[in-house]
C-alpha cells in the first residue's frame, strides 16, 4: 500500500510539471500570436490553463504561482491576462500566488506587487469598457485609470478591483468585497463599495 502511494505521489508531480510546460508554451505562443510579448520565468507554476492575449507586455514575475487546484474552480479554471493595448501592462511580482477564474485586463497598466494572495473569480481592470454616454458607448472604452495593488496584499474570493485603484501594503479586501477607490496599506476592507473595516497592526 506504501508502494502504491509513492507511485501515485509521483505521478501526480509528474504530471503537474507536464501540465505547467504545456500551459507555459500555450500562454507564449497564444501572446505571440496576437502580437503581445510576455516575460515568463521558468519558476513559474501553473496549474490551470492561462490565456494571455492582446498585442501589450505581461511581466511574470520570479516564483508566481497561476492557479491552485484544491480550490474553487469553474470548468479548466482558466486565468486570463490580456493587456489589451499596444503600450499596455500587466506586472505581477515576484512569489505572487493567483488562484481558478481570474481575468486582470489591462487598457494601459494593472500593477501587482510581490508575495500577493488573490483568490479565485477575482477580476482587477483598469478601464470601464464602455463609454457612461449614450451616443459615443458603443465607440469608447471610457475612462482608463491604472490600478496598482501593493506587497503581501489578500484579496479573497470574487473581489472586483476597478480602474484608478490603489490597495497599500499588507492590506486584505474581503471576499465579494468591489474597490473602487484607493485603499491604504495595512487595513482589512469588506463590502459594495469596498470600506475599511478595521486596521491590521504592523
Amino acid at each position: 500500500m506504501a508502494f502504491l502511494g509513492f507511485i501515485f505521489r509521483r505521478f501526480r508531480r509528474f504530471k503537474a510539471l507536464v501540465l505547467r510546460g504545456i500551459y507555459r508554451c500555450r500562454g507564449r505562443w497564444q501572446c505571440r500570436l496576437c502580437g503581445g510579448t510576455v516575460d515568463w520565468p521558468r519558476s513559474v507554476g501553473a496549474a490551470v490553463p492561462v490565456r494571455i492575449d492582446g498585442v501589450g507586455h505581461v511581466a511574470i514575475g520570479e516564483r508566481v504561482m497561476l492557479g491552485f487546484l484544491p480550490a474553487f474552480c469553474l470548468a479548466s479554471g482558466e486565468i486570463l491576462l490580456q493587456a489589451r493595448e499596444r503600450g499596455s501592462c500587466i506586472s505581477i511580482g515576484t512569489g505572487t500566488a493567483i488562484s481558478n477564474n481570474i481575468g486582470i485586463i489591462a487598457m494601459k497598466s494593472v500593477v501587482i506587487g510581490e508575495g500577493c494572495l488573490i483568490g479565485d473569480l477575482v477580476s482587477i481592470v483598469d478601464c470601464d469598457f464602455h463609454g457612461i454616454q449614450p451616443a459615443t458607448r458603443h465607440q469608447s472604452v471610457g475612462e482608463i485609470m491604472p490600478v496598482i495593488i501593493g506587497n503581501n496584499v489578500w484579496l479573497g474570493s470574487r473581489v472586483t478591483v476597478l480602474k484608478g485603484v490603489t490597495i497599500g501594503d499588507n492590506s486584505v479586501v474581503a471576499a465579494g468585497s468591489v474597490v473602487t477607490k484607493p485603499l491604504p496599506a495595512n487595513i482589512v476592507a469588506a463590502g459594495v463599495p469596498a470600506r475599511i473595516v478595521r486596521q491590521i497592526c504592523g
